[in-house]
């Protein structure tokens, strides 16, 4: 083999090996997941907070405030968006009672979304002492109707560590998502429960973020502004 198929060969392996090395960087997200959300905002006002459960391959969430950890908020949530089928389901324990609402957007914060931007690999903790850290990939998203979107996933495996949403507006969401399975505790969390049955579709819609921005924002209102 003379030397410019040599040269070709290697260059065609060496363009193989980048494709996929840059394949790699983009994991798509276990089928299911399942932990503790806590959604804050800014000056650090609580909207959401509890256990949530996340379906990556249906597009399904299901997310219930944990009442007992509730802080100063108007609304107790129980939410369950279906992001395929463009609705969401707003129950109501207390009362017994169910809105289902249009879900104006699919954008949420559970995952990579396609086409954001890698912004870099980062080692949270400590490298000097095994298992007291964790690397961190994170990406970036530049939407219509909002200034940026964050994504931060582990490098193995692509758990979603946090999600942070900046608005036009200057207001923002923080998402953490802690103690996260690979699974669901409960098949059933995807399913409307009984009290929604028949519901008619109300015609006000909201996104996922709309939802916990008006959280955010009535607890703005009921809560003291801390000093600092």
């Amino acid at each position: 083999m003379d030397a410019v198929r040599v040269r070709v060969l290697c260059l065609a392996v060496w363009g193989v090996s980048l494709v996929g090395a840059a394949e790699t960087v983009v994991r798509t997200p276990p089928p299911y997941t399942s932990g503790t959300l806590f959604v804050t905002a800014a000056r650090g006002m609580q909207a959401g907070l509890g256990p949530y459960s996340y379906d990556s391959q249906g597009k399904r969430l299901r997310f219930t405030d944990d009442e007992s950890k509730v802080m100063k908020r108007p609304a107790y949530l129980d939410l369950l968006f279906l992001f395929q089928e463009g609705i969401f389901y707003e129950i109501n324990n207390r009362k017994g009672s169910c809105k289902k609402r249009p879900l104006l957007s699919s954008l949420h914060p559970m995952e990579v979304q396609p086409n954001m931007t890698d912004i870099g690999e980062m080692y949270l903790g400590s490298r000097a002492d095994s298992g007291q850290g964790i690397n961190m990939r994170n990406w970036l998203k530049i939407l219509p109707d909002y200034s940026g979107f964050v994504v931060t996933t582990s490098s193995v495996g692509c758990l979603t560590l946090s999600s942070v949403l900046f608005t036009q507006s200057k207001e923002l969401l923080i998402f953490s998502f802690t103690e996260v399975t690979k699974a669901i505790p409960d098949p059933e969390a995807f399913v409307p429960p009984a009290v929604c049955d028949d519901v008619p579709l109300e015609p006000e819609g909201n996104t996922l973020f709309g939802v916990f921005l008006d959280q955010a924002r009535s607890s703005l209102f009921t809560e003291p502004l801390p000093k600092y």
